[in-house]
């Protein structure tokens, strides 16, 4: 083999290496918590997603999500942040929070492929600051309500 085939093939195994790591890489997690009014919390393990890169891979490639493990989305000011599931295959659950943790929408989202055109975007009713993604139905499971359950630590 000539050393250019060499150099080229060394060169694709390393950019194969870094597209892997990078669809499958885990972030830091923090544990965080949902208070519900009835006095009930559930802990989540959340990967955070708290810059421009982190929000933009958010869950893509991941084939599962553990029972209690998500993903929390931290963005610099509260607005209507906008979500796809562009190469995401779990169904989720999206529970946007506003500013105080306070739970503001919950979207039910469902997986698109790679298809751009096929991608809805999902759009909560409320400004958000943070946005929580889990499985889907553990909203309904653990009793999450709109305006009444709060997310802690926010920081």
């Amino acid at each position: 083999m000539k050393s250019e085939e060499m150099i080229a093939i060394a060169a694709l195994a390393i950019v194969v290496i870094f597209v892997f790591y990078f669809i499958t890489a885990k972030g830091p997690t923090k544990k965080i918590t949902i208070s519900n009014p009835d006095g009930s919390s559930v802990g989540v393990d959340a990967e955070i997603a708290d810059n421009m890169t982190t929000r933009l891979k958010g869950l893509m490639g991941r084939r599962s999500l553990g029972e209690d493990e998500g993903m929390l989305f931290v963005f610099d000011s509260s607005g209507r942040h906008s979500f796809w599931m562009l190469n995401t295959s779990i169904a989720l659950d999206a529970i946007f929070m506003d500013g105080n943790g306070t739970v503001v929408d919950i979207l039910q989202m469902e997986p698109c492929g790679l298809n751009i055109l096929d991608c809805p975007h999902y759009t909560p009713k409320a400004d958000a600051k943070y946005v929580l993604e889990v499985n889907q139905g553990f909203a309904d499971t653990h009793g999450i309500t709109i305006g009444k359950s709060h997310l802690s630590p926010l920081n």
